[in-house]
């Protein structure tokens, strides 16, 4: 299950196939544009999964994680952020660095 407060994100271990869905509300995002969120242990480390979304509908892309996603996400802190790319340029950080965190089930 998802919880948002903010741009910070949260869901329980093992969690996948679920969808949160995420609307640009102040940029010119059209369907040709690439959103890639990043997800890192910390600010500056290597990510740990990196999505792209395209074909956009409505501003708004969803946050779905397969098993194997889910899985590279043991209980604890993270963090993610979202950039925008219009024509394989980067343009701006949607979310620069917010919290993602994963809650142990037990």
């Amino acid at each position: 299950m998802w919880e948002v407060n903010g741009n910070d994100v949260s869901m329980a271990e093992h969690d996948f196939g679920l969808k949160l869905p995420f609307t640009i509300h102040d940029l010119p995002i059209t369907a040709n544009d690439t959103i890639k969120m990043v997800f890192k242990r910390h600010r500056n480390d290597e990510p740990i999964l990196e999505k792209d979304y395209t074909n956009i509908v409505d501003k708004t892309i969803e946050l779905e994680f397969t098993e194997d996603e889910s899985n590279l996400f043991p209980p604890g802190g993270y963090v993610y952020r979202m950039d925008w790319y219009q024509d394989g340029v980067f343009m701006c950080n949607v979310i620069d660095c917010a919290k993602f965190r994963v809650g142990d089930k037990a």
